[in-house]
């Protein structure tokens, strides 16, 4: 019986290891083995002055069209560590080696796969009194070969070179904007560094940094301890470990209880650096010191210069090194609720938790305290309450009274911002309601339309009723008329051939090119977009209640829908039904109504629009052929229908006298056609018509909407229609 020791490669890994989405994460693994390797050297010699060098190795060229091209092709990282020495090398070549301290994975090196085909090693180390070197090859395809040598012409040193980049967009992308800026490199360096170099402040420890174009330096800079300044603040927090104490079923709703059994310790430190050390202000939660996570702390924003400084605040402690995810770019704190979901009874003996809930609450509130000294920190927690209040049309008063932490994200805000504006609302409504019973028993029996006094009284009246209804809904109504009456300018620029669009078609007509001029498509896209179904439209301008129908625009009469249904039979022949109510094949247009509405069973509604230019004498009956097909072919039974024929020439010597001329505002109507049976000419259906000028539409908006304005003391210009 032969035995065989499961082999896992490294690209199987990839299916185990996620990648890391930081595109400097496989330098950072490799600095971070430097600095452990620096901690060891320490143990047998505590005097020698450590550093680090890391050098950018790019490569660039010429396209054909003579445009520059640059692409990383390595990264090279030298330590003065104690170096590759057996244990370490053993933990290099296996997977999830665990050995080298409670808290490492023994994964680092697949980060680094995920970007760089190929690790090659070079290290002098001691192993007991014999000075040795190894060189160690080990690429993407798991061919790995090492030789270890005697050799004492040099001290100790080890050089990783991270070799043959192949990173995805995001990568490329990240690494050409450090080529084309390399202080950038200093400054992403000291950001994931910032803590440990400070915690390291008396070893005098230094990273070099260098950058090469084709082999050639063209860049230079060193970052040592000496750049970090003091924290000018720390805080610590306390963080419970907890495990389960009973879980409570005499009650209908099980409740789970938890019991304390061990506290560690978080320290942030706060660093305020100038510009040029640091492109963003931020929160950061650290792994052996190395800042990893970025955590949110909204009102913090990243740009935001304070009188010539960003801030920097680290948060560290054991518990975060010993919950780092293998990608090491975050953490593995569970959720209180997700934990509780799931739990049972073996948790009261088998586990311990601590929760990322405690963690963001405790965090939350000395980052508060840490931050509150900064004015204009707090003034842009104020406005951006503010902008979120006006965002949702809360009143800006009430939206200054919430207690919002620097912390809290936009949607906390925006949680706290209505629960603040129910409260109101509620309190509110009680008062109007009381006030208004009140009203109708004091005043409202006194109501006598044929008093002198009436409309007096009335106004009164409701005027009180008005000055309870809360600010919001004033506001809301207010927006509400401004942009109505907005529409109507737009209706009269169209018309004036004024709007945008029509002023391009007219310069480049004047230049003798050759244009389309969609003027009847320009005025249906006001009203109700072209194509759209069942959407937020602006049909008020010829009816209020239009707008609240079942709505299709612009659509075929095969792809017409009544209550997620299609309209016409399933077993009908579209272009002979067409040709049968006298409808043109010849025409795109003349094969879909404008804007087709179903107000309700057995009724529908046909728009048509038609260029300000085009006398609507010409096109009388088409709205009647649509309703004719519709009529003797549609699945719904549909018996009444109403037109509109929309636009501006009207010939009016050209209406038919079976038209009727409105009394007032100018437009025709013909108010009971018949509608015949293809089969034997019977009447099947009725539809009542209107020729309306748009300009008559525009006018009557108008009116209607100052109704409205006048009454809540805006002023709209008048149009003069």
């Amino acid at each position: 019986m032969s035995t065989h020791k499961q082999i896992i490669g490294i690209n199987d890994t990839f299916n185990l290891i996620k990648k890391s989405v930081e595109p400097l994460s496989p330098l950072k693994e490799a600095i971070t083995n430097s600095l452990d390797s620096i901690k060891e050297r320490r143990k047998i010699d505590c005097d020698f002055k450590a550093k680090i060098d890391v050098e950018f190795f790019f490569k660039s060229g010429f396209d054909l069209i003579n445009e520059k091209e640059v692409c990383l092709d390595s990264i090279k990282i030298t330590d003065n560590g104690k170096g590759f020495y057996k244990e370490a090398l053993e933990r290099f070549k296996s997977l999830a080696d665990r050995g080298k301290c409670y808290n490492n994975r023994g994964t680092g090196k697949i980060q680094i796969f995920h970007r760089f085909k190929e690790i090659f090693v070079d290290s002098f180390f001691y192993e007991e009194t014999q000075k040795k070197r190894l060189k160690l090859s080990y690429d993407i395809t798991d061919q790995l070969q090492e030789t270890i040598e005697n050799d004492s012409s040099t001290d100790f040193f080890t050089s990783v070179y991270l070799r043959k980049f192949y990173g995805d967009i995001n990568d490329i992308t990240y690494y050409s904007r450090l080529y084309e800026n390399n202080l950038l490199i200093k400054q992403d360096l000291l950001k994931s560094l910032i803590l440990y170099l400070f915690l390291e402040k008396e070893t005098g420890l230094t990273i070099n940094i260098k950058v090469f174009d084709n082999k050639k330096e063209i860049f230079s800079d060193c970052l040592s301890s000496d750049d970090i300044p003091e924290p000018d603040k720390e805080e610590k927090v306390n963080i419970n470990e907890v495990s389960l104490a009973d879980i409570n079923k005499d009650s209908k709703k099980e409740t789970i209880e938890w019991k304390t059994i061990g506290q560690t310790e978080l320290t942030l430190r706060r660093f305020k650096l100038p510009l040029s050390y640091s492109d963003e202000n931020g929160v950061f939660l650290c792994s052996k010191n190395i800042l990893i996570e970025k955590y949110k702390f909204p009102i913090l924003r990243k740009n935001t210069n304070f009188n010539g400084f960003r801030y920097l605040t680290s948060v560290s402690g054991s518990i975060l090194d010993e919950h780092v995810k293998h990608t090491v770019d975050g953490f593995t704190f569970p959720k209180k609720k997700d934990i509780e979901d799931k739990i049972t009874q073996r948790d009261l003996f088998n586990n311990s938790y601590i929760f990322i809930d405690e963690i963001e609450e405790k965090l939350n509130q000395k980052l508060n305290h840490m931050y509150s000294d900064l004015q204009n920190l707090s003034e842009e927690k104020e406005q951006n309450i503010i902008n979120i209040a006006k965002r949702y049309g809360i009143n800006t008063d009430l939206a200054k009274t919430i207690n919002a932490g620097l912390n809290d994200s936009d949607d906390e805000i925006t949680k706290k911002l209505f629960e603040a504006q129910s409260k109101v609302f509620a309190k509110k409504s009680i008062e109007i309601q009381k006030t208004y019973d009140e009203l109708a028993k004091l005043e409202g029996v006194n109501f006598d339309p044929s008093d002198s006094e009436y409309e007096k009284k009335f106004f009164e009246t409701s005027s009180k009723l008005m000055e309870l209804i809360p600010e919001q809904n004033k506001d809301e109504l207010a927006r509400y008329v401004i942009r109505r009456d907005m529409l109507v300018r737009l209706l009269k620029l169209a018309l004036k051939n004024e709007l945008e669009k029509q002023k391009q078609w007219k310069e480049r007509k004047e230049k003798g090119e050759k244009v389309r001029e969609e003027q009847e498509g320009l005025i249906h896209d006001l009203i109700f977009k072209r194509k759209a179904k069942n959407t937020l439209n602006d049909l008020w301008i010829l009816n209020e209640e239009f707008s609240h129908f079942q709505g299709l625009s612009d659509l075929p009469l095969n792809e017409l829908e009544v209550n997620s249904k299609k309209l016409l039979k399933k077993d009908i022949d579209i272009e002979q039904a067409m040709t049968s109510v006298g409808l043109s094949l010849g025409s795109r247009l003349e094969k879909r109504p404008d804007i087709f509405l179903y107000p309700e069973e057995g009724k529908c509604i046909l728009i048509e629009f038609k260029a300000p230019e085009v006398d609507l004498t010409k096109h009388l009956d088409q709205i009647s052929k649509y309703a004719k097909l519709i009529a003797n072919y549609s699945e719904e039974k549909i018996t009444q229908f109403y037109g509109f024929l929309i636009g501006e020439n009207i010939n009016q010597i050209d209406v038919p006298d079976r038209y009727r001329k409105s009394f007032y505002n100018g437009y025709w109507f013909y108010p009971d056609e018949p509608i015949a049976s293809v089969v034997d000419g019977i009447s099947i259906a009725n539809i009542y018509q209107e020729i309306i000028p748009l300009s008559t539409i525009a006018k009557r908006a108008f009116i209607r909407n100052k109704s409205f304005s006048d009454k809540l003391g805006i002023t709209i210009e008048n149009n003069n229609f």
